[in-house]
C-alpha cells in the first residue's frame, strides 16, 4: 500500500554498491520506481548487466521500473551534437530503454537535433533534458515545450548560476513543468550525508520534503545509492519523508492552478474533470485507461489527491509511466466493448486494495477504446 499511497517517484542511480541482482531487489521494495545509469561511469557491458539484473528483478518481483539511461553527451565531449551522443545512442538502441537523459544541453535547439538524430536510428524513447547550465535555464521554456520532461539538476546548476540562485531556479522550473504536464525530476545532494550515515540531516530532510510540496514528478538519488554504505536504507528513508510531506499537499490549490492553464482540447477537459469529480465525491480513485500514456500524464496535470491507476496493454508504457506523479500503472489486456472497460475498473482497483465493495471511483477514456489520444469518457462508476 505504500506504493499506492505516495505520488512522488523515486529515482536511484545504480553503481557499485547496488549493481548486484540482490540489491536492486531490495531498491525496488524499498520503493525505487525508476533505476538510472549514469554513462559517464562505468563500461557498456556493465550497463547491459545491470539493465537486465533491473528488468529480472522487476518482473520476479511483479513491481514496475523505468530505466533512465543519463547520456553524458556534451559533457565527456563538446562539439557537434551528432558524435557526441551517438556512441550512447547506438548502445541505448539496442537496450530496452524507457528514457534518455540528456547532459549539458544549452538549447531547444540542441534538443531538437538530438531528437532528430533519433528518429534517424529509429529511437522512440521520451527524452528527458538536464537543466543544469544557465543558457539552458534562460532557454527553459523552448526546452520543455520540445522535451518529454526535464531534470533540475542542481549541482552543476549551482556552479553555473550561483548557489543562491538555485532554490528559486528550482520552484519556478518545477511549476513551469507542472504547468506543462510533463514530468519533472529534482536531482543532487538529496539526502548526500547518507552515503556514509544511516540517517540525513535535518536539511536534507527539509530539501526533500521542499521538492514535494514544490510538485516534483519525482525525486532523485545519486551517489547515495550507487556508492554508499546502505541503498535501501536510503531509499526507505525517501520514501518516509515524501510520505510525510504529501499530507500537506496542497491538492485543492494544485487543481485551481493547472486549471488556469488548461486547454481548449477534450482530451484536456476530460482529465480535469474527472480530477474535479473525484475531488467533490471523495472519489477513491481515478482509473484512467490509456493506450500511449498521454491520458495518466493529463490526469497527473491536474495533482488528483486519489491514486490514478493507468490501465495500458502496453509494456513500455507501463514502465514509462513510472516517472509520473500519482500514477501506477498495470498492464491488462485490451478491453473490447464498454462495459469490459467498467468492469475492468472495478477489478484493478480492488486488486490493488484501493477500493472496497460500494466505494466510487471515477474511470476515463477513449471511444472507440484505447486509440491514443482519445480521451473523451469521463464516468463515476460505484464498486
Amino acid at each position: 500500500m505504500n506504493r499506492m499511497n505516495r505520488h512522488v517517484k523515486i529515482v536511484c542511480t545504480l553503481g557499485p554498491a547496488s549493481r548486484s541482482p540482490s540489491v536492486i531487489e531490495l531498491l525496488l521494495k524499498a520503493g525505487m520506481d525508476i533505476a538510472r545509469l549514469n554513462m559517464n561511469y562505468g563500461t557498456l557491458e556493465e550497463h547491459a548487466g545491470m539493465i537486465t539484473a533491473v528488468r529480472e528483478a522487476s518482473a520476479k518481483l511483479d513491481l514496475p521500473a523505468g530505466i533512465l539511461l543519463d547520456l553524458p553527451g556534451l559533457k565527456r565531449r563538446q562539439g557537434p551534437i551528432r558524435p557526441a551522443f551517438r556512441e550512447h545512442l547506438e548502445f541505448a538502441r539496442g537496450q530496452s530503454i524507457d528514457f534518455l537523459a540528456l547532459s549539458f544541453i544549452s538549447t531547444a535547439h540542441q534538443v531538437a537535433e538530438v531528437k532528430a538524430l533519433m528518429r534517424e536510428m529509429k529511437i522512440a524513447v521520451p527524452v528527458i533534458v538536464k537543466i543544469e547550465k544557465a543558457p539552458a535555464l534562460e532557454d527553459s521554456d523552448a526546452i520543455l515545450d520540445i522535451s518529454d520532461g526535464i531534470m533540475v539538476a542542481r549541482g552543476d546548476l549551482a556552479i553555473q548560476i550561483s548557489i543562491e540562485k538555485v532554490p528559486l531556479a528550482q520552484k519556478r522550473l518545477i511549476r513551469a513543468a507542472n504547468l506543462r504536464g510533463k514530468p519533472v525530476i529534482t536531482a543532487t545532494q538529496m539526502l548526500e550525508s547518507m552515503v556514509e550515515s544511516e540517517s540525513p540531516t535535518r536539511a536534507e530532510a527539509t530539501d526533500v520534503a521542499n521538492a514535494v510540496l514544490d510538485g516534483t514528478d519525482a525525486l532523485m538519488l545519486s551517489e547515495e545509492t550507487s556508492l554508499g554504505k546502505h541503498p535501501p536504507l536510503v531509499v526507505e528513508t525517501m520514501v518516509k519523508i515524501a510520505m510525510e510531506a504529501e499530507t500537506a499537499f496542497p491538492y485543492a490549490e494544485r487543481l485551481r492552478m493547472a486549471t488556469e492553464s488548461s486547454l481548449p482540447e477534450i482530451n484536456d477537459a476530460a482529465a480535469r474533470a474527472a480530477c474535479q469529480i473525484a475531488q467533490q465525491i471523495g472519489a477513491r480513485a481515478i482509473v484512467a485507461f490509456t493506450a500511449g500514456g498521454t491520458t495518466a500524464l493529463r490526469v497527473a496535470k491536474y495533482r488528483p489527491a486519489q491514486p490514478i491507476i493507468a490501465v495500458t496493454p502496453n509494456e513500455k508504457v507501463l514502465r514509462r509511466l513510472a516517472v509520473v506523479w500519482g500514477v501506477h500503472a498495470v498492464q491488462r489486456r485490451r478491453p473490447a466493448a464498454l462495459d469490459d472497460v467498467f468492469e475492468l475498473a472495478a477489478n484493478v482497483a480492488e486488486e490493488l486494495g484501493v477500493v472496497l465493495r460500494g466505494e466510487r471511483i471515477v474511470l476515463t477514456a477513449g471511444v472507440p477504446l484505447m486509440i491514443s489520444g482519445g480521451t473523451n469518457l469521463v464516468k463515476v462508476h460505484v464498486v
